[in-house]
Parts: structure tokens; C-alpha cells; sequence
């Protein structure tokens, strides 16, 4: 059958339409108010236009124009990240027939729903709401259906027909506006037509009993590795390539061919965006006209660049896409956002009461509908905003409610924590564990405020910080926000001994004189013998990671004598493993009697009931062992013991100290110690990364070895660690002997000579260059 002309009256439209659901002739001169003769003049002419042959062809040509007017048009740009989307979808529709997409403004539910309905078996009827009034509804799907409504009658019950004729699946897209309409239309449809598939998209349920709510999330960064090339990565790389690039910002011919500075970049910038698909096609317009390093470093400020991006589809901005679903909320809802959006980051439902109002929950729950907080896992139940969400909503909230809310979350912060610090030596469960990994990085952003606001919160927020992170396991930025505390007048002025050993054990990860500083205030500071323990201990700490043995000695033997006067178990334990540490050099004695004190810290940690600390001193026993080259099997024996604790925990920190043990001891998985720095890097851990560099450098060819070596030495340098350095210096003055760069050799001399001193330098002096050392090196 061929189409001989596809262009119909409106009148021919509406008897085509009453044609294919099987009226006669005479039903349709009723329905529509015409004579019996004027239908079958204009069935003539649809027959004619259509090039059907007999009324049966009629109801076929119309099926056929129908699938053709309702043919769905989508995006040219790849689809990307989704499959499990759509299959999912594709499930709950088949147990469902009304499915509604919900999910945050610029998440891509209008595309998914259009990508499902362009690849299944049914007919598709999109029908746009965006802009419709309730009332408007049923005109709107008529129109799509190419349906008429005759004079001074109702076109609903035609629309219902209609509807019933196909296996059809009715999209209705952006239905927020008329939700109650919509639910009464899909109400009524089903009950004409069972059969009938309803696909919905909003940001909030309608909250009908027949509909089935299928949540959009937004796309990975990474993907299940933790690498930074997951769907929201692969996407924004296609945008730019598709795009195209100034020459400031040249393009790259596809994702794949894109370097790993480049992906790394992407993955910043999508990170930054949250996954949101809208947002990432919004930088990708920008990326035209700036390198990946100046978008990543701008949207780190804030999301204005994106203001002036004009992609295809409906929000041209992101102001575009959430003064929609803003217009939609009340006054008191406005006002929870408003505050909720003040929070640094996650909340659960007590903080949100704490920082808005008694019986805020059910505005709470409300927001979760409008999809304007998401769930962000956790238990009890933790949500946030979308960053790009939060800073639509904070551009839109009084400074002075900010900043009261930031003080109300520090306050809440401080007096919740100190119940979990509490029990935080003698609870190692995995509960623990993930409490922990919840709290430390929300007690980060409250210290920073209060530290930045000079609120007295700020001592109390530190002390229970570095518990959580000597406890539980550190993290860069919370070790960072420490040394800030460190370093500030007002909060050391403010900081008892007790509070200073605690701030000054989670630092010693990271910058070693400034913990010997943190150590001459204490003791300057105790007044009476707990202080006086606390003071000697962390001086004794201090001494003991910078090498200084024999003073670190005499501190931790009057800290332990004060422990024992004092009945603190978990004190003198921890002091023990202190002196272990003390005790370490280079010999084999001292790496025996240093096993010895460690394994007097555990029988005490044990007795205290801390197994994290039991753990801890067993890895010390076993890190001494493997560099001492003593008791191997043992060594090997306890690092094993030391992975198997800290997987079943989920700490990640000890589980990275075995495993440098396992590297020394030789029997690392391949990649592994590369894979080592890394992680020690992102938990704070800089004597760590200095090992782990040092220990590659051991086993890389000489030029590497070189470059490992220099930069375990500036890692050593940001660390304040002196001993570090001057082994490092050593190292590197044989490497690059052997390289045979006598101008570079002399140069680390030079460096050793002032780090270390005279004899350091000459004793690591080849004896080729002794002559060109005198008098050039500083006494």
C-alpha cells in the first residue's frame, strides 16, 4: 500500500480516527455531528489520500500513520550508561503498568524514557507536559493521537478508545504540574484499556496506588573499581569530541584516545557535577573554550561558568532546571532546604531536626519525593543535596541562616561524637568501623568552621577527629584539618596535654616537627601527673618517630612509670609500643628488644580491650622483623594475621600497613606497591608513602631508582622528617654514583651535609670524590 498524499483535514483526521476503532459509518456521523453522506464523502478521500483500497486497509493505513506521528525523536549524541537502566525499567513495566521515572532535575529521565520507548515492541504516544494545566491533559494526548474533539462534545471517552486500540505505551513526560490530572487520566485509561503500558517522568511521585516508582540515579564517576572512568567520564569525553575544541582546548578525536591526565581531569570535573548528565553537557559546551584544567579548577569555585552553556534540549542552564521544581515547593519546605543546604555534607533525619525544626521529618521526606536530597546510604539513613542542587539553593539562602546553621551542626557534631569516642578503643566491630568512616569526614568540615569562626567547639571537635583517625584509620583531608588546628594560636592557647597527645598522635602520619612542637607545649603546659604523663608520652612519641632514641627513651620510661602510678592499662600499653618504636635502629639486638616491648603493648592493648591496637603493635612486630631480616617466618606469619583483622574491620589503613610488610618481606602481588603509595597518600600516611617509595626504589632499575628516591625525599621533607631525609640522601648519593653524575652526586652531598651534618656526608661519600668534599661540604 502506498501513501498517495499524507496530508489530512482535521475533519479527516477525526473519522480516520473513528475508523480505526471500527465505528460505522452511521456511529460516526453520530459522534461527530455530521451527516451519514458527509462521512462517506470523507472516507472517500481518506481511501484516495491513503491509497487504501478497502475499509480494512483504512484501519491499517491509520495504525501506520499513527506510529508514524508518533515516532519518538531522540538525541544524535550517544546514549550512555544506562543499559542496566533500561533493562531495569523494562522489568517493572512488565509487572507494572504504570511505571514513573523520578529522579533529580537534569538526571536524564526524559531521555530514558524516550530511549526505552524507541527500542520496545509497543507503539509509543509521547505526549510533553512540561508546560500543560491540569486541564490541559487529556487535550495534549489527543493531539499526539491526532484525535478531534467534535462540537459540544467531550473528547475524553475518544481519547480512551483510541488508546485501547493498539499496545500502545503512553509517555508522559514531565508531569509534576499535573500529577492529580495525570492520575486520573491513567486511572481511567487502564480501566478502558488493561493492556495499556503508562511511562511517566517526574521529579516527585504522583502517589497513585497503581503506579510503580522506578528512581534515576546520576551516573558514576568511576566505575566498580574505584577507577575515574565510569559512565559520567565516558560521557563528558564523548560531549567534548563531539563538541569540538578551540584551539586553546584542543580535541581529542574520540574518549578512548583521550590520555590519563586528561581522564583524571574529566573525572575532577564530573565528580564535581555529581554525575548529573545535564550538568556534564553544560561543561562540555564550556570545555570548547578552556582547557580541562582551568573548567575542573573553576567548577571547584562554583558552577556560574556554566551559566553560559546552551546545549540541546529543553534547560538551557542549571538555573533553568531547578527554578522548575523550586517554584513547586512551599514556603516551609523552602525554608528546610534552604537550611539543609547550609550543611557541609551528609545528614541524617536527627541533624536535619537539630539544624531546621521539631517535626521537620515529613518536610524531610517531602524534599526526598521532590527528588531535591538524595539517599546517601549509611545507618542510621544519611542524605545530601547534589552539589549543583546546593548551590542553586544556597545562592538563595540569608548568609546570617548559614552561618547559624553551620554553628548548630558543629555544636550537634561535637556533643554526638563524644558518645561514639567514648567507646571508640574497646568497639572494633564493623559498625564501628563504618560509624566511624560517616563521622570523621563530617567532623572534618565542623572543625574547619569552627577553627575559621573561633568557636570554642573547635579543641573538643579535634580531640575526638584524631581518635577517630589513629583509631579507625586516617584520611588526608581530616589530617590536613588537623595540622590547620595545630597551627592555630587560638586553639592551642585553648588545648589541654591530653588534647594535645590525641592531635599529636594522628599527626605524626603527616609532619613529625610539628609534632615535636605540639610535645614542648605539653609539657610546658602540665600542671599535674595526668597531665604530666599525657606531655611525656607525646614528647616520648615525637623523640621516638624522629629518631632521637635515647631521649624518647627517657620520656616514655617516666610516662610509663606515671601510667603505673596512675592504673591507666591502655595508657602504659600504648607507651610500651612507643618505646618499642624507641628502641628500633639498625642493629639486631635493638630490632629484638623492640619485638619485645611490642608484644608487652599488645598483652596490654589486649587487656584494655583495644584490638585495633593489638593489631597494630602485631604489625610494628612484624615491620621491625622484615627490615631487621630476623624471624621471617614470624614476620610473614603476622602480617598475615594483620590482612586477615583488617579485612574482616574494613580498615583500610591497617590493611595497607601489612601490606608493605608483605612487600618487604618480598611476597607482594605484582602492582602492588605502586598501588601502596597511592592509598597511603590518601589516607595522610606520608612516613608510609616514604617507605613505600623507597622500598620501589630498592627494586627499580637505577635511573627510576633516582626519581623514586627524589621524591620519597620531598615526601620526607613535607613530613619534617629529618632521620627520613638523611636515609634517603644516603641512598640517593649511591644512586647516582652508579649513574656516574658527578655533578648530581655532589649536589645530594651538599644537602646530605646540611641535613644530616659533616660525618653523615662523609661516611656516605664515595671515596673517588673524598677530595672534592673537603672543604666544600659544612662542618
Amino acid at each position: 500500500m502506498s501513501t498517495r498524499e499524507d496530508t489530512l483535514t482535521p475533519r479527516e483526521s477525526a473519522i480516520l480516527a473513528a475508523v480505526e476503532r471500527r465505528l460505522s459509518n452511521p456511529e460516526i456521523a453520530a459522534e461527530l455531528f455530521i451527516s451519514v453522506r458527509t462521512v462517506e464523502s470523507h472516507i472517500a478521500s481518506l481511501k484516495r489520500k491513503l491509497g487504501a483500497e478497502s475499509r480494512t486497509e483504512l484501519v491499517a493505513a491509520a495504525g501506520e500513520r499513527r506510529e508514524r506521528a508518533a515516532s519518538v525523536r531522540l538525541p544524535h549524541n550517544a546514549f550512555v550508561g544506562r543499559d542496566a537502566d533500561l533493562a531495569a525499567l523494562g522489568a517493572l513495566l512488565d509487572d507494572h503498568p504504570w511505571v514513573t521515572v523520578v529522579g533529580p532535575g537534569g538526571v536524564g529521565k526524559t531521555r530514558l524514557a524516550l530511549e526505552f520507548a524507541s527500542a520496545g515492541e509497543r507503539v509509543p504516544v509521547v505526549v510533553e507536559l512540561e508546560h500543560a494545566e491540569p486541564g490541559d491533559v487529556i487535550a495534549r494526548i489527543a493531539r499526539v493521537l491526532d484525535l478531534e474533539a467534535a462540537p459540544g462534545r467531550d473528547i475524553t471517552s475518544s481519547v480512551l478508545l483510541a488508546l485501547a486500540t493498539h499496545p500502545y505505551l503512553l509517555v508522559l513526560d514531565n508531569v509534576d504540574r499535573v500529577g492529580v490530572a495525570v492520575g486520573e487520566v491513567v486511572a481511567r485509561a487502564h480501566a478502558t484499556a488493561p493492556t495499556l503500558r503508562v511511562l511517566t517522568t517526574s521529579r516527585t511521585p504522583i502517589g497513585e496506588p497503581g503506579e510503580a516508582v522506578f528512581p534515576l540515579a546520576p551516573l558514576a564517576v568511576s566505575d566498580g573499581d574505584g577507577d575515574g572512568d565510569g559512565p559520567a567520564v565516558t560521557m563528558f569525553l564523548d560531549r567534548l569530541s563531539a563538541a569540538g575544541r578551540t584551539q586553546a582546548a584542543p580535541m581529542r578525536l574520540s574518549a578512548s584516545a583521550a590520555s590519563p591526565a586528561e581522564v583524571e581531569l574529566a573525572a575532577e570535573v564530573c565528580a564535581r557535577l555529581d554525575g548529573i548528565p545535564l550538568a556534564i553537557e553544560l561543561a562540555a559546551a564550556v570545555a570548547r573554550h578552556l582547557s580541562l584544567a582551568e573548567l575542573a579548577a573553576r567548577l571547584e569555585r562554583d558552577f556560574a561558568t556554566l551559566d553560559r552553556a546552551v546545549p540541546d534540549g529543553r534547560h538551557r542552564t542549571l538555573e533553568t532546571a531547578f527554578e522548575w521544581t523550586w517554584d513547586l515547593l512551599t514556603d516551609e519546605e523552602r525554608e528546610v532546604l534552604c537550611r539543609l543546604a547550609a550543611l557541609p555534607r551528609t545528614f541524617d533525619v536527627d541533624l536535619a531536626a537539630a539544624v531546621t525544626h521539631p517535626g521537620a521529618e515529613g518536610i524531610v521526606l517531602r524534599l526526598l519525593d521532590h527528588s531535591l536530597l538524595v539517599p546517601a546510604g549509611g545507618h542510621p539513613r544519611r542524605f545530601r543535596l547534589l552539589a549543583v542542587t546546593r548551590e542553586f539553593v544556597r545562592a538563595r539562602t540569608d548568609p546570617e541562616v548559614i552561618h547559624e546553621v553551620l554553628r548548630q551542626h558543629a555544636e550537634f557534631l561535637d556533643e554526638s561524637v563524644l558518645v561514639f569516642v567514648a567507646t571508640a578503643r574497646t568497639d572494633s566491630s564493623l559498625e564501628a568501623m563504618h560509624r566511624s568512616e560517616t563521622l570523621c569526614p563530617e567532623v572534618n568540615a565542623a572543625l574547619r568552621w569552627a577553627l575559621a569562626a573561633r568557636h570554642p567547639a573547635a579543641v573538643s571537635l579535634a580531640n575526638s577527629l584524631s581518635i577517630g583517625v589513629e583509631q579507625f584509620g586516617s584520611d588526608v583531608d581530616s589530617i590536613r584539618t588537623l595540622a590547620m588546628a595545630a597551627h592555630d594560636e587560638g586553639f592551642l592557647a585553648a588545648a589541654s596535654p591530653s588534647q594535645l597527645l590525641s592531635i599529636g598522635t594522628a599527626l605524626a602520619f603527616m609532619d613529625v616537627a610539628l609534632v615535636s612542637e605540639l610535645a614542648q607545649r605539653a609539657l610546658a603546659l602540665a600542671a599535674d601527673e595526668h597531665d604530666l604523663l599525657d606531655a611525656h608520652h607525646l614528647a616520648g612519641l615525637a623523640d621516638a618517630y624522629a629518631e632521637r632514641h635515647d631521649s624518647a627513651l627517657e620520656h616514655l620510661d617516666e610516662a610509663a612509670r606515671l601510667a603505673v602510678r596512675q592504673h591507666a592499662e591502655w595508657d602504659l600499653a600504648a607507651v610500651r609500643q612507643m618505646r618499642g618504636l624507641a628502641l628500633r635502629d639498625s642493629t639486631v639486638d635493638s630490632a629484638r628488644l623492640a619485638i619485645t616491648e611490642f608484644e608487652a603493648a599488645m598483652r596490654g592493648y589486649a587487656l584494655a580491650g583495644d584490638v585495633v591496637h593489638v593489631n597494630n603493635s602485631r604489625y610494628m612486630m612484624a615491620h621491625t622483623a622484615a627490615e631487621a631480616g630476623i624471624e621471617l617466618d614470624r614476620a610473614a606469619q603476622w602480617a598475615g594475621e594483620c590482612v586477615d583483622y583488617a579485612r574482616s574491620i574494613g580498615n583500610e589503613h591497617e590493611l595497607a600497613h601489612a601490606q608493605l610488610v608483605q612487600a618487604t618481606l618480598g611476597s607482594d602481588s605484582p602492582g602492588e606497591l605502586e598501588g601502596l603509595v597511592g592509598r597511603f597518600r590518601r589516607l595522610g600516611d606520608l612516613r608510609c608513602v616514604t617507605r613505600s617509595l623507597v622500598l620501589r626504589a630498592e627494586r627499580a632499575a637505577p635511573t627510576e631508582r633516582v626519581a623514586l628516591l627524589d621524591e620519597a625525599l620531598g615526601v620526607a621533607e613535607d613530613a619534617g622528617d629529618t632521620a627520613k631525609q638523611i636515609a634517603i640522601l644516603s641512598r640517593l648519593v649511591e644512586a647516582r654514583w652508579s649513574l656516574g653524575d658527578r655533578h648530581s652526586t655532589l649536589v645530594a652531598l651538599d644537602r646530605l651535609a646540611a641535613v644530616g651534618g659533616a660525618d653523615v656526608a662523609a661516611e656516605a661519600c664515595p671515596p673517588e670524590l673524598a677530595d672534592a668534599v673537603v672543604g666544600a661540604t659544612p662542618a
